[in-house]
């Protein structure tokens, strides 16, 4: 999901690959272009027979301003729950086992049906901390819950997101918890010459492990004063592995049910990726890289790059991630991002990568840009309203840099599908 932000191999890049070997559907005679030839065809007879039903007929919003034509224009239409380009979180009704519900005094979102989107984060949560405060904080005993603010960068000055982030708890907390609890502040490692550079992550200590609890479900808290998404300690891995596009299909479903099997075929005739999931593994399982990818599913949104051009994009997720360390899962991701996925009939889907890397500056997510953040577009948002993405926004993925992309005769392939309705708007990162 999810990356100027991010990790990679331990010098920052994918290494180079050699031509992978047939694997899983491919014989041990058969060559791995004629497994994956084979496999495009029996997707291109299935799209021929295919009646391909937009998404949705609502033309997309014209530019606010003629000369910045990635701009969003008016507010964006509510995303819908069946196309949202996030994991959704678990249902956050307040539960009696808790013992924690928001004070009847503190104003906030409510929490749609489903729950609210997770953002798809694209480094960790200790991108650029002190290394001495890390050895502090990772010894620090009891519960503990990360936090971090709306479009959150990093400040040498706490004070101000320190009051806010310490006071929306305290609320939350019982009386005698909102005593003890300690919220610590953060320490770069060095500065970054980023738009909002990290860290971004405040650390909460001393609660109980309810409250640690009732926070993680929550996700995101929104009040008139402050929005703070919150993480447990150990988060769990990304889904988000790249955004492709240059496939001359269309925003629907069916196309994006047909591209995430492209996708699937060729990482399943990568013998190369597949033995990199399986030595790297903490817990050895030869048939957990086939279960990851098969779990592989996309979605597809519109963006308006003019009055009169429109472009979809996919986002491709893995919903059963392998059991791997965060850096193993992004030099994974990076492997993913640097093929090409081929369809006969309808082009040559790479990934957005480098300074064409989606990126939100407010969620953090790298799977839509600012302008389609789908947290301002919920009903009772109280955050700032959407925001475009101008270009001084891209952000680079170190590890993207010195990836060489694969070619179709290798085998590989980009792409995505989508569940439900298209995402209308502009603005890219």
């Amino acid at each position: 999901m999810p990356l100027q932000q991010t990790h990679s191999t331990q010098d920052g890049k994918c290494p180079r690959s050699t031509s992978p070997q047939p694997h899983s559907d491919a014989t041990a005679g058969e060559s791995q272009a004629a497994c994956h030839k084979r496999k495009i065809l029996r997707l291109t007879e299935h799209m021929a027979s295919t009646t391909f039903t937009p998404a949705s007929t609502q033309p997309p919003p014209a530019p606010l301003n003629p000369d910045s034509p990635s701009t969003p224009t008016t507010a964006l239409p509510p995303l819908p729950l069946d196309s949202s380009s996030y994991a959704a979180a678990a249902d956050t009704s307040p539960s009696s086992a808790s013992g924690h519900v928001f004070p009847p005094d503190l104003e906030v979102t409510p929490t749609p049906p489903g729950g609210f989107p997770v953002p798809q984060l694209g480094c960790s949560v200790w991108k650029n901390v002190n290394h001495m405060v890390r050895a502090s904080w990772t010894i620090k005993s009891g519960p503990k819950v990360w936090a971090r603010v709306w479009k959150a960068r990093y400040n040498d000055d706490h004070q101000p997101t320190l009051t806010k982030i310490q006071t929306l708890v305290e609320k939350i907390a019982r009386p005698g918890v909102a005593m003890t609890l300690h919220v610590s502040v953060l320490v770069a490692a060095e500065h970054l010459w980023e738009k909002l550079p990290p860290p971004w992550h405040y650390l909460i200590s001393n609660i109980p492990q309810s409250l640690v609890d009732f926070l993680g479900r929550q996700v995101v808290v929104s009040t008139p004063d402050v929005m703070c998404f919150f993480l447990p300690f150990d988060p769990p891995l990304q889904m988000y592995l790249c955004t492709l596009e240059n496939f001359a299909l269309p925003c629907t479903t069916q196309a994006n049910n047909v591209i995430a099997e492209v996708v699937k075929a060729t990482l399943l005739c990568d013998r190369e990726g597949i033995s990199f999931i399986e030595e790297q593994l903490e817990n050895p399982d030869t048939g957990a890289a086939e279960r990851a990818i098969k779990s592989i599913y996309a979605s597809s949104f519109t963006i308006a790059l003019s009055p009169t051009k429109k472009k979809t994009l996919w986002n491709v997720y893995c919903h059963s991630p392998p059991d791997l360390s965060l850096p193993d899962f992004f030099a994974w991701a990076c492997k993913v991002r640097s093929t090409e996925f081929i369809m006969e009939d309808y082009g040559r889907g790479t990934a957005q990568i480098g300074d064409k890397q989606l990126i939100c500056f407010g969620c953090k997510s790298l799977d839509h840009p600012t302008g389609l953040c789908p947290f301002t577009s919920l009903s009772g948002w109280l955050g700032p309203a959407p925001q475009s993405a101008t270009t001084d926004e891209r952000n680079m993925v170190e590890r993207d840099r010195g990836c060489p992309r694969k070619s179709g005769q290798q085998g590989i392939i980009h792409g995505c599908y989508h569940k439900g309705g298209s995402l209308r708007g502009q603005g890219r990162c």
